[in-house]
């Protein structure tokens, strides 16, 4: 039975359903996880778990090959600006880090719960002026594409992957009368996706949920759960279809889906662009400074791993990539290992969610992403010390 929320855990929940509000910079999310942070230090609330010594060392490699290449930078200015915004976001990875260390599944939930309501409340205001219920579609939607309250429509339609993955996860394991708000959430948060007209969040969403019902499939559970499992996967499908369908017969949005399922003149750029940015890495070892893609070539290089190579050189590319890689893996070996009902759905989720991140990030930039750091910690979550003894007394 989940514990009751104390003072912390309630602000905790307010910090993560303010992440649906990004729309400007600072954002509240960053204000008040700067807040928090100390606060969390002098009350003891994290602990950074020993299993993370592999994710530190990366993060460790990564910001000294991101200081190294700052000596390259043309515009000294903008490359101290994009560091300080990685520096700000390991500082929150390492927040959420403490959190899972210390309180493990809990802490997950209580983070789930502010991203679920945030998720939901911003999404459906959002989803309100989209269809002309309220005054708010030139903020929304200004270029017909729903955005909600970030900046880009493909970030806000990432941002709603996980809660979607979430609320599959608790409709699998609640008993039936407590349902409705998961189902809520699954068609809001699809429905987010969707007019997002994002590519990469449609396949993002696809990835993941598949990747979620496989690992509840394949992983430790009882017969009850599979079977539950293999209910909920037609039963999901039919849904979703359903809403999709109806939302697609709206003519605004049939319309932009036509535009955006037609081949788009700038993905031919943004391939070139990788290429040259791929070109530029093989003779840049210590790379080209942080923020610099943007000024060194026509266009972003859409593609993290590319970015991660061409401005933080061999070292800060390998030591990205690793911690993306070796973080989904681990997130994916608890999913399928650990004997605790509660903390194997929470790993399903998270490592569903990391490997849709790792494939969406092929064809975006993520790495300032503030769900993706939360997520990277995640998957440094500790095993629980009785589930731990379970696993060794079954071996």
């Amino acid at each position: 039975m989940p514990r009751p929320l104390d003072l912390f855990d309630k602000t905790v929940v307010v910090l993560m359903a303010l992440g649906a509000v990004v729309v400007f910079e600072p954002a509240p999310f960053d204000l008040l996880i700067v807040l928090l942070i100390p606060i969390a230090v002098v009350t003891r609330r994290l602990a950074i778990p020993r299993v993370s010594s592999f994710a530190l060392l990366c993060v460790g490699g990564f910001l000294l090959a991101t200081v190294i290449s700052l000596l390259a930078a043309r515009d000294l200015r903008a490359g101290l600006r994009f560091e300080a915004i990685t520096l700000y976001l390991i500082g929150a990875w390492a927040f959420v880090l403490g959190l899972v260390g210390k309180q493990q599944l809990h802490a997950i939930r209580v983070v789930m719960l502010g991203w679920t309501i945030g998720a939901i409340g911003f999404t459906t205001v959002a989803l309100a002026a989209y269809f002309n219920f309220l005054p708010l579609a030139e903020i929304v939607a200004p270029s017909g594409r729903l955005l909600g309250f970030f900046k880009d429509p493909n970030v806000f339609g990432a941002y709603l992957v996980p809660p979607a993955i979430w609320a599959a996860a608790r409709l699998i394991s609640l008993d039936r009368g407590r349902r409705l708000l998961p189902v809520i959430t699954l068609l809001v948060c699809a429905a987010g996706v969707f007019l997002s007209y994002s590519r990469g969040a449609w396949i993002s969403l696809g990835v993941g949920m598949i990747g979620f019902f496989g690992l509840r499939l394949v992983g430790f559970g009882t017969r009850r759960m599979r079977i539950m499992t293999l209910l909920a996967v037609p039963v999901a499908v039919v849904v979703l279809a359903l809403a999709l369908e109806r939302l697609a017969d709206v003519a605004v949005v049939r319309d932009m889906l036509e535009i955006r399922l037609a081949p788009q003149a700038y993905d031919v750029d943004r391939f070139a662009t990788q290429r040259e940015a791929l070109d530029v890495a093989t003779r840049s070892p210590f790379g080209i400074g942080p923020g610099q893609t943007e000024l060194s070539f026509a266009h972003a290089t859409h593609n993290t791993y590319v970015r991660g190579f061409v401005e933080s050189g061999y070292l800060g590319g390998l030591c990205l990539i690793m911690l993306m890689l070796v973080s989904t893996l681990r997130a994916i070996w608890l999913a399928l290992d650990v004997r605790e009902p509660g903390l194997q759905s929470a790993m399903a989720m998270v490592a569903a969610s990391l490997t849709a991140l790792c494939v969406e990030s092929l064809v975006i930039d993520t790495i300032h992403w503030r769900h993706l750091w939360v997520l990277l910690a995640f998957a440094w979550t500790p095993v629980l010390s009785a589930d731990r003894r379970a696993l060794t007394s079954s071996r």
